[in-house]
């Protein structure tokens, strides 16, 4: 998932300018109102685009006063450019952001409008509590869910086979995903896939193991909001696991050469075995390659919390920017995608589901969903990169995993790193950060 990227002036200038951009009078001669959308997502739910442009489709020919312009974001810019444009008080109708506080910290600098002034509880009771949650702050919804997905490991059933692991079973425990890691090795195949040019792999692999000792978010919120130190390896183990991988030689070479989808991509090329994947993108590859080739799995448990063996299901929200035009007609157009044909769509079209109570399990096919939705059952739902402090993941997070693979710091040093970077973004960030604990003290 991510990062908050730092990009240049110029870039993001010709990002707004070529179909980003938009006046604060949006409105055509004749009445008609031009909705902009600003999206993410087809880059871990492919077919997202295409659900977007049906959606669109949809929407226009149900009101024909309104036309809605859906520009689909890059990754580095999905969040400069929007503060870039909110700024200066143009920015879209609806924004696009990733969960928790990825999407908290912009409704804590005031970019955001309260999406409960323009939808009601009624009607957005149909979404799961769990769900609005991740952006329920200070009384007020700010956030809607746009699609909902699952981090797993996406595995080639085929190496699995010729490495001699059960390609059903490959592994539940830490101790068992390090053996199957070795016979891959053995067998001559690298195990793993990944890429950690672009610093958004730090937070996928703390998503997978950060949490294992964790037996609440209320642990996780004393690390984050300074109470607790890095150090105590009830926080730090995971740390240990990735130098453990790297050490074996169970990581691809190139991983420092490659961004985080190339390293994924790397399972599709037949030049890695495994890699941490979201549950829709393991869906399309089950498609397209076949049931029999593509299997996925929960992250192997080594720790000894209550969360140890949590799996997590997030939610990428929508939410309506504070210098929008259209907000009422923004938040019909979310409530439009909530409808049960749109969620239905959403899933046949992008492999995602939506946390939504009118969604229907008769919905589903795939093999890896089934499985996935009976992880949901079972296991408590926690991901750890939604509570990361405002800064911490770009400033703490990605240069010190960075270094543990171009420089070999040790884990040791690396907690200690994190744990420096966490005092100075609370310091530097003092009245975000209360908001912050504001928030999630409130599970």
């Amino acid at each position: 998932m991510k990062k908050f990227s730092v990009v240049f002036a110029l870039v993001l200038s010709v990002s707004l300018l070529t179909g980003c951009n938009k006046s604060n009078d949006s409105s055509s001669s004749d009445g008609e109102k031009t909705l902009t959308v600003w999206y993410w997502g087809e880059q871990e739910a492919p077919g997202y685009k295409a659900y977007m442009e049906e959606m669109v489709k949809r929407y226009e020919e149900k009101n024909k006063d309104v036309k809605v312009e859906a520009v689909l974001q890059e990754s580095d810019n999905l969040y400069s450019a929007f503060r870039t444009a909110e700024a200066a008080g143009e920015g879209p109708d609806i924004q696009y952001m990733w969960g928790g506080t990825q999407a908290m910290e912009d409704v804590w600098k005031g970019n955001v409008a309260p999406l409960s002034d323009y939808i009601s509880e009624e009607e957005l009771s149909v979404i799961p509590k769990a769900s609005l949650a991740e952006t329920n702050w200070n009384g007020k919804q700010w956030g809607i869910p746009a699609y909902g997905f699952t981090y797993g490991i996406a595995y080639d059933k085929t190496a699995m086979e010729k490495a001699g692991v059960d390609p059903e079973n490959p592994f539940t425990t830490w101790d068992e995903f390090m053996d199957c890691c070795k016979k891959l090795k053995d067998a001559g195949i690298t195990p793993l896939g990944m890429g950690l040019k672009d610093g958004y792999l730090p937070a996928w692999i703390g998503i997978f193991l950060g949490q294992q000792n964790l037996d609440s978010v209320n642990d996780m919120i004393n690390l984050m909001s300074g109470e607790e130190d890095f150090t105590d390896q009830k926080y730090s183990e995971w740390l240990d696991k990735i130098v453990e991988l790297k050490d074996a030689g169970y990581i691809n070479d190139d991983i420092l050469s490659l961004d985080l989808y190339q390293g994924q991509q790397l399972i599709e090329s037949g030049k890695a075995a495994m890699t941490l994947h979201t549950q829709a993108y393991a869906v399309s590859l089950e498609k397209s390659m076949g049931a029999d080739k593509i299997g996925f799995a929960k992250a192997p448990v080594y720790g000894t919390g209550k969360l140890a063996a949590s799996v997590a299901t997030p939610s990428q929200v929508y939410v309506i920017p504070k210098s929008a035009v259209h907000k009422e007609e923004a938040a019909d157009f979310l409530l439009f995608l909530q409808e049960e044909d749109n969620i239905k769509c959403l899933y046949e079209m992008a492999n995602v589901m939506m946390p939504n109570l009118n969604f229907k399990e008769e919905w589903v096919t795939s093999e890896i969903d089934k499985n996935v939705l009976q992880w949901q059952k079972e296991d408590t739902n926690f991901c750890y990169q939604l509570y990361f402090a405002p800064m911490f993941e770009s400033d703490g997070l990605i240069p010190t995993v960075q270094k543990m693979f171009s420089e070999d710091l040790p884990a040791a040093k690396a907690a200690k790193e994190l744990g420096d970077a966490l005092d100075k973004c609370i310091e530097q960030n003092p009245e975000v950060h209360e908001a912050f604990l504001d928030w999630s003290v409130e599970e």
